[in-house]
């Protein structure tokens, strides 16, 4: 009888962990994806209401924080307009402001969610260079900017960087860290018992 009943309850418990090993290594993906986000460039022609590159930097009258802040307010919402997506507002408050950067491109995204980058006009661009819009998409860290512009209105190099903030003070790739970790631990927990559970089977076997 032991005989009989022993591989159907080894196939009920390997599929029972399979499907939770299948479970985890979904969720352990899905968290992937999270920690390796990456900008989205959410720059919108106020003009056009289409999707751009950059947008010239007359439009916004001066390169300051304040004027770079109310640019990004109205294009986020160009944006959700134009994505169908629901963006968080920015704030000013809290803000971050890199100028005069002299070659340097490295700035720490944490605590924020979106970016005005300028670069000067360069071979090719409009007068007073271009502004890309980012939102951070969850990136925290260290991040480099590129160097140079890729147009059409900022061919040249980076001029400055400014960071803001949607107010909720989060910081998810934190978060989805220490999920992945749990993800992992969990993993390792099912592998050990599935293990467990087949030399446990076994040694019935031979015992019968």
């Amino acid at each position: 009888m032991l005989l009989d009943s022993l591989p159907t309850d080894m196939m009920k418990a390997k599929h029972s962990h399979l499907g939770l090993i299948a479970v985890v290594a979904a969720a352990y993906f899905a968290l992937s994806d999270l920690s390796s986000a990456t900008l989205i460039n959410i720059t919108i022609n106020p003009t056009t209401g289409l999707a751009s590159n950059d947008i010239s930097a007359a439009l916004l009258g001066s390169n300051t924080p304040t004027t770079n802040f109310n640019f990004l307010a109205a294009d986020v919402n160009l944006y959700n307009s134009y994505a169908g997506t629901s963006l968080t507002a920015p704030v000013f408050s809290g803000s971050a402001n890199y100028d005069n950067l002299n070659g340097i491109n490295q700035v720490s995204l944490t605590g924020f969610d979106y970016a005005v980058v300028h670069y000067n006009k360069g071979t090719g661009g409009t007068l007073g260079g271009g502004f890309v819009f980012y939102f951070l998409n969850g990136m925290t860290g260290d991040f480099s900017f590129a160097n140079m512009g890729s147009g059409p209105n900022g061919f040249g190099v980076l001029t400055s960087i400014r960071l803001f903030g949607d107010g909720s003070n989060s910081v998810p790739d934190h978060g989805a860290t220490v999920a992945l970790l749990g993800v992992a631990l969990l993993v390792l927990e099912v592998l050990r018992r599935s293990l467990a559970d087949k030399a446990h089977s076994v040694v019935r076997l031979n015992r019968g």
